[in-house]
């Protein structure tokens, strides 16, 4: 049963990663990232709710228009940077764009780091989620 698992996880990463779909590099990894559980993910995208209570936050993804929004718990261990700089809770407001690194898990994402974009990917980030009427 074990080897008939691997086999089928071999088959699956084989023809994500070979172009099934015609994906590109980018998405392929994405593909494989968001099809292993307990694999980090990055997701970028706008804050839209900060609950400093709850030390969590819920980020609307400009990557999938259909996609409700997330929430992210931080811990003491989250990382939160602006340009390579630690920033503290109060930097984090709605509206502001952001990249989330994450494992998926039940309930609020386990958080590794939250960067606080600046300059054209802040843009970027914006006008997608303009786009998107977020």
């Amino acid at each position: 049963m074990g080897t008939r698992v691997k086999r089928l996880g071999a088959v699956v990463l084989a023809a994500v990663l070979g172009g099934a779909g015609c994906a590109g590099t980018k998405e392929a990894a994405r593909d494989v990232e968001s099809a292993v559980p307990g694999l980090s993910q990055k997701e970028e995208g706008v804050v839209t709710n900060v609950d400093k209570d709850s030390h969590r936050i819920a980020v609307k993804s400009v990557s999938e228009p259909s996609a409700q929004e997330v929430w992210f718990a931080l811990t003491p261990d989250t990382k939160l940077e602006r340009d390579g700089q630690r920033v503290g809770w109060d930097d984090l407001d709605e509206g502001t764009p952001v990249r989330v690194s994450f494992e998926p898990a039940a309930g609020a994402e386990k958080t590794y780091k939250v960067e606080l974009l600046t300059g054209q990917q802040a843009e970027e980030v914006k006008q997608k989620a303009e786009l998107l009427g977020h």
